[in-house]
């Protein structure tokens, strides 16, 4: 008697699919962010590069209760602005390549604010301060200056 070695469609499906999870489940690990990059805990913090052609990057609203923060003029009447970074929770954080001018948008609620500091982890001086909601207008400021961002109740 010979051993069957098991080449059945159901098993090649199988090992297929199971192959599709493992790939899948490496690119999600590739994509998280590290704790370092968004220390202590921002709930998205997303860097992004210049779009290619044949790709447009649609403006995201800024939710409630959040910051954001966009490259160049939301209102200029253009839907390209890429998102950069986006913070919820309370705390400082540091921020790279911020070169130029970018709007910042406190839809923070509560009279929660929020800082750009010169220095990492909140330390140097105050390079802009949004104590208001501005969440119908933000801020458009160049931020190559900005080395961390505090947001505060």
């Amino acid at each position: 008697m010979t051993s069957r070695i098991p080449t059945s469609r159901r098993w090649r499906r199988r090992a297929a699919a199971a192959a599709g999870a493992f790939a899948l489940a490496g690119a999600a690990a590739l994509a998280a962010p590290t704790a370092a990059s968004a220390s202590p805990a921002a709930t998205t913090a997303v860097t992004t590069s210049a779009p290619s052609a044949g790709h447009e990057t649609r403006t995201a609203p800024c939710d409630s209760g959040y910051v954001c923060i966009y490259k160049g003029d939301i209102w200029d009447g253009s839907s390209n602005h890429p998102m950069v970074y986006s913070f919820y929770r309370y705390g400082t954080y540091n921020v790279a390549n911020l070169i130029g001018d970018y709007t910042v948008v406190n839809c923070q609620t509560g009279g929660a604010g929020v800082k750009g500091f010169t220095g990492s982890n909140g330390t140097g001086s105050v390079a802009w301060d949004l104590s208001v909601n501005n969440c119908n207008s933000g801020l458009w400021t160049s931020l190559t200056s900005t080395n961390s961002v505090r947001v505060y109740a």
